[in-house]
């Protein structure tokens, strides 16, 4: 046996036991082409079969090619097995057990403010109410002056408005056209006034902002949920009546009511709607304060000024309008400590409430 034959039944029995070894295809592949490529191992001796003696180069040629042929069919079966094997694994990976119990669904919850504007509006729908939407941003006009509130009226303080900026180079200043993030949702019912003929039955739900610090009580974005009416026969009997039945249908048919004085620029005679404290009952507390009674909204009836703005002759006409601040709405009726809690991305505080509500 010439030194070449020898020398390829040896790098038979190498290569082998290396394929045995490959562990998956690009093993398998990098020791093919460590075999058949251009610098091969096996090429390189093949290479030699033209330096063979004469009589010894068709014995030697014939081993050459029993070798590929081996290294070819071992190769190919190499690569079924490990292709094999990694679809088993995968499959093991893959069995379903189908007597394990499912995995729970997270079902998503809607936000407590949302969830009580949503039962605000199925309250005032049963009273004949529609919904009725504007926009956050509004003019000075609409949301002061056609609210009986001038540019010199001592009631501007009680709102800390945020005035929209002009673009432009240098210090930014307010729009000269008054624009301004919408400091309550009183405007809504301008806009309602113009667009609708009465009588005339709305609510008004949105978000407004004020420049507030925020603390457990206050915050720079808050919403509001306000209400209108506007007949030939409207009364402040009317409207005592149905806030009764609205706050019974809230908070419960014990829920007790009182109307106070109070004061509005856009209402006349304004009251201040009581109800009966959620905490004790109306025996006092540190809730109430000891006086046995929460307010949660103004009322009144709607005046003059602001019904002629809305395009409405008060001589023919006359309303009376609410408004209650959704937030402080949804703090009682959760039991809430805080207000900026409806304003946080904690889950744990979210996952508190019933789910699909």
């Amino acid at each position: 046996m010439s030194d070449l034959a020898e020398r390829l039944q040896q790098l038979q029995t190498d290569a082998l036991a290396e394929l045995a070894a490959a562990t998956d295809a690009p093993a398998v592949e990098a020791l093919r082409a460590g075999l058949f490529g251009r610098s091969g191992r096996l090429s390189a001796l093949l290479r030699g079969l033209a330096h063979e003696e004469p009589a010894e180069r068709p014995a030697t040629g014939r081993l050459a090619n029993a070798v590929r042929d081996a290294f070819e069919a071992a190769i190919e079966g190499r690569l079924a097995a490990l292709v094999a094997a990694g679809e088993s694994t995968r499959l093991a990976h893959e069995t379903l057990d189908m007597s394990a119990p499912g995995r729970p669904w997270r079902v998503g919850r809607l936000h407590p403010t949302m969830t009580v504007e949503r039962d605000l509006r199925e309250i005032f729908h049963a009273f004949g109410f529609e919904v009725f939407e504007g926009p956050e941003i509004e003019t000075d006009a609409m949301n002061f002056e056609a609210l009986n509130i001038p540019v010199d009226h001592p009631s501007r303080d009680l709102w800390d408005t945020l005035y929209v900026a002009d673009e432009g180079p240098g210090p930014r200043q307010p729009a000269a056209d008054g624009t301004i993030l919408r400091t309550h949702t009183s405007p809504v019912q301008i806009r309602a006034m113009l667009a609708l003929t009465p009588p005339i039955r709305v609510i008004t739900p949105g978000r407004c902002f004020r420049y507030e610090a925020v603390d457990a009580s206050h915050n720079f974005e808050f919403f509001q949920v306000e209400g209108l009416v506007v007949d030939r026969d409207t009364s402040l009997a009317d409207l005592k009546g149905m806030l009764e039945e609205f706050a019974r249908a809230l908070y419960g048919e014990s829920t007790g009511t009182r109307f106070r004085p109070g004061y509005y620029p856009f209402t006349e005679p304004s009251v201040a709607f009581d109800i009966s404290c959620l905490v004790c009952g109306g025996s006092g507390c540190a809730a109430c304060g000891r006086s046995g009674w929460m307010t949660i909204l103004g009322a009144g009836m709607v005046h003059p000024t602001v019904l002629r703005a809305g395009g409405i002759d008060p001589q023919e006409f006359q309303g009376y309008a609410f408004g209650m601040g959704l937030d402080r709405i949804t703090l009682l009726r959760h039991g809430i400590p805080d207000l900026r809690l409806l304003m946080s991305a904690d889950l744990r505080f979210l996952e508190q409430f019933p789910a699909g509500r």
